[in-house]
């Protein structure tokens, strides 16, 4: 701290001073007097000012700062008095100032090089001394022992013995590179390092206050301006100093020790957007300029190798070496042609192989003591695995070959252009070319590669181009061979990409060409895990929560909880975007304290989400690749959206994935279909184009059935999503969302019709008594809750709910959703209907109605399906004494009556289908989850965006106060509002009778067709009671779309009508407007209108404007039809 303290004073002094040799002399008495003060233990006060005391450093700073001022005074004097003006004055002046400053900053970094490097020093000889007495102590107390075990024995042989025990550690340690006493010299490294971080810690807590700004403490100097030494040491101070002396022992240390340790220092000087300056700086100088290995031994390796007579020349002198091998540039004797041979360096395998020993050793007894982080020994394992394929240069010649098909490919099918600003930039790709013949496991011979350092700055600006462009083109390359390929390079570092002007195929005055080197640490990825990362990074790109669970599923990850939000968080941050090194290392840090304060607040089982004994080895890559990629952003400095740059190559990479393909092979039913009104066709097909044209509809599906007979069936567009390269068919199937509260509602009432529930009984005395199980509120219940959520009332009113108030959306539980839900219990119907039930275990989780039963109508999103299935399942259960799903309950009371020609048209009023159809995506413009997500992952950050929810500030309307309820009753579960999570694999087998069911436009209108004709109900009585207006919502439509799954009704009317479970339609200006059925999210519908007996399925895949469109259909068929 002293010296670097003192180092930066003298800098900041360095600015406008010059400190000569004869100004730093001080007369005998001021000497001696210095070093009486500073040798004393209590500061002497100075004679002539009490109150005031200045040590030999202000003084001959101060001196120094007003002959300064003196010299710049007389020159601008001078130059004033000059009538005739002298032009050279300024340039007199600056170069005097220029030069005062090199002397200082000259003096300055020799008094730096005397504490920091002399520091460096010394902290290396103790490391040195450590690892020198513990291997001694150690090799003494074997040796102890060994004569203690052989005590008794006092013959010859028994002194030959003991004399080779002796020797045997010497023997063996010189034989294999000294790997025993490097053992021991690597603890003593890390200890060393380890003690001086805790004791910088400690000085911090101990001298600073953590975080504090320093202290004007010129006040009690008589308001002397001049800070005295140490006034002002900060935190970062303190951590820079020690940063600095840390970064070269490291270095140092490194050089000794060699083998893993050298591949560690390239990734961290990597890592420029988070490790310290002084590391990068330092540590840089090992990815390419490593110990190398004497020529004699490399000649006798190619000798050896019996490659040496195909050369006419090799240079002795290596042009790079790293942790393998070392790379000497030669010529080939019959061509003449430049190439390279990599020679492996002879200690590289023994010394790699000792060190993974340590680390997987490490790993096991880190995975004993914290079974949580049982998953590091995998990925040692798997870093192990890549490791030993590093030393085999056959290996590495594969990887070049299959790494020049993926470079022709990317070149023959991608644009080949950098997107950053206006004007493109064309790029290309070099990989070396390997010649097999004179390669082996130790030896290769590859082609030669013009380039430099892609961090090189001259090299840069001799391309031309902003290092914007070339981050990006790597990026590209990167992301191509990732997502696209089979096999990508896994060691990105600066020493192993080059850059230089031109193209490969022009004549250097266009374009840049990036060079990707060292194809040694490669990895292939199964299609499976590509797909994988494929779903991972275009979920993370669009923020699709469904998705990036598919993805997990596909990776193998397990986890022990689910949490997408927070999952999410962790992807798009692996993905983040590219930033200049301070932003990024801020970025980084508070990112690190959310996630150490986040796993304090949990148990100790749930700090790791993924289960250990199920983590893929081939994510430690995928993770290590894009973070190298970062680094290698914040070194040049480069502000890029690099999930922009990913997305794309993710999306072609899944545009093969089985998950995404076609599943019918049939010709399309609706080209043999009889049309019966061609003219509303025709229309229909007309709205449908312009929709398409403006972009308002995405793929979409028209039925019109009158009398049985079907007037017009159009489809269009695309499925949608990661399918848009697929087209609708008729018998695709697209999600209903609250469409399919109408089949729960008619299993409910059927259910009425035939006695196995009353309308009006509350629904906890017989069907479903766990809903409320007992009379009196219970104690548990009262005393998690305060007394202003008027428990005991609430209580009395969930008691009295029957099914009428669920079918007529009175409950009162609106908002509810279970506390634990997820996207795999969304998935399970029983299990939701569980979260609306009391639990003594967690009584906090209970759900209480927030109005009177009956009092008001509140449209339930998704709790409708989840109250009409638990009395659903407990009526039936009452009824027959047999506990079965909804499912099956649905299947056995309904489906006997559903007709064949509606099973087959596309109707999965309990989810699934994708065996047999199509199954559309969903896709959105609403971006709520969106940017909430994005609002989380800024604060995470440490940064701050807008709010989403500003107008909640504003006047309380009744929308405005169930939206801020909705939100709060989902905090942290968020994604739930996201349409798109019903494209994952769990929930496109959900079942969720409120808006899981899967349909096509035909399928849902013949059902209406059937339930209107008498095929469900015994007694039409039955149908007209059920569709007859019971309740009146207004208000809550403003939430329309992603906020609630309700629409309003035809007319746009801001009020929507329900019968028994039954949306009550009115259609603008029909002559008898009276229709029944329910519409979902983004405008599909489903209807029937009654007086002409015609049935209309409409079905949309994009959710945001398509309510409208729904409304133009409609009046199409309206008019059409004279309704």
């Amino acid at each position: 701290m002293f010296s670097r303290k003192n180092g930066k004073t003298l800098s900041q002094v360095g600015k406008g001073a010059k400190i000569d040799d004869d100004d730093s002399k001080t007369k005998s008495g001021d000497s001696k007097s210095s070093q009486g003060t500073t040798n004393s233990p209590f500061r002497r006060k100075n004679k002539d000012n009490p109150s005031k005391s200045e040590s030999f450093k202000e003084k001959v700073i101060k001196k120094h700062m007003e002959k300064l001022a003196l010299k710049i005074e007389s020159l601008a004097n001078a130059k004033s008095n000059d009538d005739d003006g002298d032009d050279g004055t300024d340039d007199m002046i600056l170069e005097r100032l220029e030069a005062e400053n090199s002397v200082l900053a000259s003096r300055c970094r020799k008094l730096e090089a005397q504490n920091i490097i002399a520091a460096a020093q010394m902290v290396d000889f103790i490391a040195v001394t450590i690892g020198f007495v513990a291997a001694m102590v150690t090799y003494f107390i074997y040796f102890k022992i060994g004569c203690w075990v052989l005590l008794d024995f006092d013959h010859v042989a028994m002194w030959a013995v003991k004399f080779i025990l002796l020797v045997l550690p010497y023997i063996y340690n010189k034989r294999n590179y000294n790997i025993t006493y490097r053992r021991f010299q690597v603890f003593a490294v890390a200890f060393v390092m380890i003690a001086r971080v805790k004791l910088v810690r400690w000085r911090v807590n101990k001298y600073l206050k953590p975080g504090a700004k320093p202290k004007d403490l010129s006040t009690l100097r008589d308001g002397s301006s001049t800070s005295h030494f140490g006034d002002d040491i900060t935190e970062d101070d303190v951590w820079e100093s020690n940063y600095e002396i840390n970064a070269r022992f490291l270095y140092s240390s490194i050089l000794r020790l060699r083998g893993l340790w050298t591949k560690t220092a390239q990734y961290l000087s990597s890592r420029s957007d988070f490790v310290p300056v002084s590391y990068v700086r330092e540590l840089s100088k090992l990815q390419d300029e490593a110990p190398s290995t004497p020529w004699v031994e490399v000649k006798e390796m190619l000798t050896k190798a019996g490659i040496l007579e195909h050369f006419s020349h090799i240079d002795e002198i290596p042009i790079a070496s790293a942790s393998i091998g070392q790379v000497h540039t030669a010529t080939l004797k019959k061509s003449d042609e430049k190439v390279v041979i990599k020679c492996q360096h002879p200690n590289a395998l023994t010394l790699l192989s000792d060190d993974f020993i340590s680390l997987r050793i490490i790993a096991k007894i880190v995975g004993i003591l914290e079974p949580e982080y049982k998953f590091l020994e995998i990925l040692m394992r798997e870093w192990a695995n890549e490791a030993w394929k590093e030393l085999d240069f056959c290996t590495e010649v594969d990887n070049l070959v299959t790494a020049q098909q993926a470079v022709k490919s990317m070149t023959s099918s991608t644009s080949m252009l950098t997107n950053v600003g206006t004007d493109p930039i064309p790029f290309s790709v070099e990989i070396p070319i390997p010649i097999k013949s004179l390669s082996s496991r130790e030896v290769m011979v590859m082609s030669f590669c013009e380039g430099k350092r892609i961090d090189d700055l001259d090299q840069i600006n001799k391309c031309n181009v902003p290092r914007e462009a070339i981050m990006n083109a790597v990026a590209q390359v990167f992301a191509y061979m990732m997502y696209v390929t089979e096999i990508f390079n896994g060691d990105p570092h600066p020493g192993n990409l080059f850059i230089r002007p031109g193209l490969m195929t022009g004549d250097g005055s266009t374009g840049f060409t990036v060079v990707v080197l060292d194809w040694g640490l490669a990895k292939r990825l199964p299609k499976s895990k590509r797909t994988g990362f494929c779903q991972m990074t275009y979920a993370a790109a669009t923020v699709d929560f469904g998705l990036m669970m598919d993805a997990f599923k596909t990776l193998g990850l397990k986890l022990k909880r689910e949490n997408v939000s927070e999952d999410m968080e962790g992807v798009r941050f692996l993905l983040r975007d590219m930033a200049p090194r301070e932003t990024a290392k801020r970025r980084v840090k508070s990112k690190m304290k959310t996630d150490i304060r986040r796993s304090n607040e949990k148990k100790k089982g749930e700090r790791v989400p993924v289960d250990s004994n199920a983590y893929p080895g081939e994510f430690f890559f995928f993770v290590r690749t894009n973070e190298l990629l970062h680094g290698l952003g914040s070194r040049l400095g480069v502000d890029m959206k690099y999930l922009d740059v990913l997305k794309p190559f993710a999306e072609k990479g899944l545009s093969d994935c089985e998950h995404y393909l076609s599943v019918s092979s049939h010709p399309d039913p609706v080209l043999k279909e009889k049309i019966q009104d061609l003219a509303l066709q025709k229309k229909i097909d007309e709205a449908l184009d312009e929709l398409q044209k403006s972009n308002s509809v995405n793929g979409a599906q028209i039925c019109v059935i009158k009398d049985n007979n079907i007037l017009a069936h159009n489809v269009c567009g695309n499925l949608g999503g990661l399918k848009k390269h697929l087209p609708v068919r008729s018998d695709s199937l697209f999600l209903g969302f609250s469409v399919t509260k109408t089949t729960a509602a008619t299993l409910a009432n059927k259910m009425i019709e035939e006695g196995y529930m009353d309308l009006d009984e509350p629904i906890c005395e017989r069907i479903w008594i766990k809903f409320c199980s007992t009379i009196v509120c219970p104690t548990e219940l009262l005393s998690c809750m305060s007394e202003e959520d008027n428990v005991l009332e609430r209580w009395g009113w969930k008691r009295s709910i029957s099914l009428r108030h669920i079918l007529t959306h009175t409950s009162g539980l609106w908002f509810g959703t279970p506390a634990k839900l997820s996207i795999k219990t969304l998935a399970k119907v029983e299990t939701c209907c569980e979260g609306f039930e009391y639990s003594a275990a967690f009584p906090e989780d209970t759900l209480l109605p927030i109005t009177k039963p009956g009092s008001e109508c509140t449209y339930q999103y998704l709790s409708f399906g989840w109250l009409v299935a638990g009395c659903v399942i407990g009526a039936y259960e009452a009824h027959c004494g047999e506990l079965k799903t909804y499912e099956e309950i649905y299947n056995e009371i309904l489906g006997p009556l559903h007709s064949s020609e509606l099973k087959s048209a596309g109707f999965k009023p309990c989810g699934g289908g994708g065996a047999e159809h199509d199954i559309a995506h969903v896709e959105t413009e609403l971006d709520i989850t969106r940017a909430t997500q994005m609002r989380k992952e800024a604060e995470a950050m440490g940064e701050m965006m807008e709010g989403i929810n500003e107008d909640l500030d504003k006047k309380e309307t009744k929308t405005l106060k169930n939206r801020k309820m909705l939100f709060q009753g989902i905090k942290g579960r968020e994604f739930i509002l996201d349409p798109r999570i019903w494209n994952s694999i769990d929930a496109i087998d959900a079942n969720c009778p409120a808006a899981g069911g899967r349909f096509s436009a035909k399928g849902i209108a013949l059902f209406y067709q059937e339930l209107a004709n008498g095929k469900i109900f015994n007694s039409p009585e039955t149908l007209t009671k059920v569709t007859r207006v019971c309740a009146i919502e207004d208000g809550l439509q403003e939430m329309q779309g992603q906020s609630s799954m309700a629409n309003d009704n035809a007319q746009g009317r801001n009020t929507s009508q329900f019968g028994l479970g039954y949306q009550i339609i009115s259609i603008d200006g029909a002559k008898d407007s009276h229709a029944f059925g329910h519409s979902g999210v983004g405008g599909s519908i489903g209807f029937h209108q009654v007086a002409s007996n015609t049935s209309v399925g409409i079905m949309f895949n994009k959710v945001g404007t398509n309510k409208e469109s729904a409304k133009q259909i409609i009046s199409i068929v309206s008019r059409h039809l004279d309704w």
